[in-house]
């Protein structure tokens, strides 16, 4: 189970530049049924509080975006304090929160700024990740032909 978390946890990860997600194995897995709409994506909060770091504190402000699972080694012994980094298991079908409103220990309210590692995109219309679905625009009417130029005709044979 150590190692699997280790690899697991250790991403994100890519394969030939295009990045790939890693799940669990689950015995009633069905590949036709997956539709993947929560992925775990690597959050970094800039510049947090160091009030805020420990893993309690740490842990209520992930879940107030979802599911938090893990934080990086450098984050847990509090090695790297220009920002704290966890791996959170996402909703990707709704917009991903670029600040979030965070309630500190003393009773202080202040906003946190988020960057992610990797933002996926996601398409409404196909459910899947690696595009999004556009409106297409019309096709363009074709150009009209100039006034007093003959229209080509055609022949028939």
């Amino acid at each position: 189970m150590e190692d699997r978390n280790e690899v697991i946890f250790s991403g994100p990860h890519t394969l030939n530049n295009r990045p790939i997600i890693l799940k669990a194995w689950e015995p009633n897995f069905d590949f036709s049924e997956e539709v993947l709409s929560t992925i775990p994506l690597w959050v970094k909060f800039p510049n947090l509080p160091l009030n805020c770091w420990f893993m309690e504190s740490l842990s209520r402000i992930c879940s107030v975006m979802r599911n938090p699972i893990y934080a990086d080694e450098c984050t847990s012994k509090i090695e790297r304090i220009s920002f704290a980094r966890v791996l959170i298991e996402m909703d990707v079908t709704k917009p991903l929160p670029r600040i979030i409103k965070v309630h500190d220990l003393d009773g202080k309210v202040f906003e946190q700024e988020i960057w992610y590692d990797w933002q996926p995109q996601y398409c409404n219309k196909c459910l899947q990740i690696g595009h999004m679905w556009s409106v297409e625009l019309p096709p363009k009417k074709p150009a009209q032909q100039p006034r007093g130029y003959p229209k080509k005709q055609m022949h028939e044979w």
